[in-house]
């Protein structure tokens, strides 16, 4: 999933298959295809490689889906004071 996140924050247009918690990460901002499909991943790549505006589409989507999620600095931020909690500081 982080190949996924760093896609949709680049505006990026991603296709990836639905797995684990990727449907729910990436929302309506990527192509999803089913897992051990490839058939379905050659036609949706294809499909995007042949469609500008859909392209465009999934990478303001992506940007969209990503501009609410934690950068990496607050991610150690709230980390490290979870564990300050947890020790008692």
């Amino acid at each position: 999933s982080l190949l996924a996140q760093e896609a949709l924050r680049r505006g990026v247009p991603l296709v990836a298959t639905a797995v684990g918690g990727v449907p729910e990460l990436v929302g309506e901002a990527a192509e999803l295809v089913p897992y051990g499909d490839a058939e379905a991943m050659v036609r949706a790549v294809a499909g995007l490689l042949g469609d500008e505006a859909r392209r465009a589409e999934l990478a303001a989507a992506g940007l969209a889906q990503s501009a609410g999620w934690q950068t990496e600095d607050e991610t150690v931020e709230q980390m490290l004071s979870v564990y300050d909690e947890l020790v008692g500081r």
